[in-house]
């Protein structure tokens, strides 16, 4: 169905999303959230132009995440949709030609933490698509249920982005530097 009445009859668009449900905000949240560590923990070892990129990515992700947490509705719900895949396709579209010319500018950053922020890009996107697609909305679950999906999409979050993060430039410093500081006093 397209989503509209035609014919005959006058159009009528289809009801939109007037808020979330606060488990979903959560787990909304909390994927953006590490897709904008991860993007920007790359940033540092990135050509300058793909630094500007990843840091406005990076940016923009941890941004909405907050947004995403404090409110009823997402910050530009509908159009998240298509700006959490953004991306996933710069990296697509850059590695494509990078291979294809042979400079490799975006095959110099880590892949597993690009693989993973773009997971967490498709995982939020899917969310929202969902979201936008029920167009009911959104019930209370209750206490329980808020705080059982913080835990879960954290504990999930967390086990994916952490380990992404220590194979960045940024994460690589970190442990050399506690390296250095560590030993008998």
């Amino acid at each position: 169905m397209s989503g509209t009445v035609t014919g005959a009859e006058r159009t009528e668009p289809m009801p939109t999303v007037t808020s979330v449900a606060p488990a979903t905000r959560a787990w909304l949240a909390v994927a953006a959230l590490g897709a904008g560590l991860l993007h920007a923990a790359l940033a540092p070892s990135a050509p300058l132009p793909a630094l500007i990129v990843l840091v406005a990515i990076g940016a923009a992700e941890l941004t909405w995440a907050a947004a995403t947490f404090a409110r009823e509705r997402p910050p530009l719900l509908q159009a998240s949709l298509y700006l959490a895949l953004l991306p996933v396709a710069l990296w697509a579209a850059v590695a494509s030609a990078g291979a294809a010319t042979g400079t490799g500018t975006i095959l110099a950053l880590q892949p597993l933490p690009l693989a993973v922020a773009s997971g967490l890009d498709l995982a939020v996107a899917a969310t929202v698509a969902v979201v936008l697609r029920r167009r009911r909305p959104a019930r209370d679950s209750g206490a329980v249920r808020f705080v059982l999906t913080l835990l879960v999409s954290a504990a999930v979050v967390s086990g994916v982005t952490i380990p992404a993060l220590g194979l960045t430039s940024a994460g690589l410093s970190a442990v050399s530097v506690h390296l250095q500081h560590s030993g008998h006093h």
